[in-house]
């Protein structure tokens, strides 16, 4: 059964289309886009060969002429050396404006393909594939690409927005465990601010649905597994056109990612993946919401044990390198008059709101407490 959901923006309004085995009939989707027929598709060596030759087989039955790109697996390679590489390859292929990248992938393949199709003789078409869980709620939806530099995470990129979205959560059979569970911590923070997102999801209670059918969710069952993309994704795309450029509603979607960022940076994106760092995010962010008074430790109790209940870590290792983690923290892009933001837990689960006015020794001192 076919799931669409629509980004609407006051430009380029775009379809995420949810459905099995929809990789088999991706290029007729993309001809129903009236593109180019060059399509560059960017992925990672350890994608698995199978979805990489569903598609290319779809897109030559309707007449694409496809070029493929591997970059080596891992975020220390979302860098300004794989995205000239990939500039390179289609200016040697004569790729033209209205010519296209597609990712295949996590959030690492769509963040970098989106910046190069970005900027890219000023923009071609850019259409993401997502075949990790993490990709398919969060990296892949909403126009938000970039690369990290050894100063942070995503301080080069751009709002971009995707011409489509084609998802399919059979991928999702061929990830590891773990990279499954990664995913689940942006999943989790949809739960934590559905409400603030809009009035539709007053009623909601996403977080009650993750708590209830966790163990359906982690043996990949196709019912529950469904639910969870496409209302995670629903959420977002609701923040998203509210505010396409996160010039306020949108920072909501940070949650937990002030901390993880940092803690990504601090370790050189060795020690934590960018899932574990959210769970770890949203309990320190839980921490200092308790610490502000602004949720009760019943509440950060319950954040907790739905993060341990999914086997995410929810505490920094003993070497915990605070000093690094607050000197990346302050790089972040997210700062604004010279002060970091953190999105918090508010009032009931389902609720955050922003907060700048927080003293660097309060962060100091939830970092050292968990």
């Amino acid at each position: 059964m076919e799931k669409i959901i629509e980004v609407k923006l006051k430009k380029k309004s775009y379809k995420i289309f949810v459905e099995q085995n929809i990789l088999s009939k991706c290029g007729k989707h993309l001809n129903d886009l009236n593109l180019g027929k060059k399509i560059l598709i960017v992925t990672q060596d350890k994608i698995p060969q199978e979805i990489i030759q569903k598609v290319r087989k779809s897109l030559s039955r309707e007449n694409f002429k496809v070029f493929i790109f591997k970059l080596s697996q891992g975020e220390k390679y979302k860098n300004l050396n794989s995205l000239l590489r990939i500039i390179k390859f289609a200016l040697k292929n004569k790729f033209e404006r209205n010519d296209s990248f597609l990712a295949i992938g996590g959030g690492v393949v769509s963040d970098l393909t989106g910046f190069a199709a970005s900027i890219y003789k000023r923009s071609v078409n850019f259409i993401v594939i997502p075949t990790t869980l993490l990709g398919m709620v969060d990296a892949s939806v909403g126009g938000k690409t970039g690369i990290d530099l050894k100063e942070g995470k995503n301080l080069l990129g751009t709002f971009y927005q995707p011409r489509i979205i084609l998802i399919d959560p059979n991928c999702l059979n061929t990830l590891p465990k773990k990279e499954f569970i990664n995913g689940m911590a942006e999943v989790i923070k949809y739960a934590l601010l559905e409400k603030s997102a809009s009035m539709l999801f007053s009623k909601s209670n996403f977080f009650s649905f993750l708590k209830q059918n966790k163990n359906k969710i982690l043996k990949l069952q196709l019912k529950p597994l469904l639910r969870l993309i496409t209302h995670s994704i629903l959420i977002k795309a609701m923040v998203v056109s509210r505010d396409e450029k996160e010039t306020n509603l949108r920072a909501i979607l940070n949650l937990g990612h002030t901390f993880a960022h940092g803690i990504e940076q601090a370790f050189n994106y060795k020690t934590y993946t960018h899932g574990e760092s959210v769970a770890i995010g949203i309990c320190l962010a839980s921490r200092l919401s308790k610490n502000l008074r602004l949720i009760t430790e019943k509440q950060e109790k319950q954040v907790v044990n739905l993060i341990t209940s999914f086997n995410l870590p929810t505490k920094l290792k003993k070497n915990k390198n605070i000093k690094k983690i607050m000197s990346s923290m302050l790089h972040d892009k997210k700062i604004k008059n010279g002060k970091l933001r953190f999105v918090l837990p508010v009032n009931e689960i389902g609720k955050v709101k922003i907060v700048s006015n927080i003293k660097l020794k309060e962060i100091a001192f939830v970092l050292r407490e968990l």
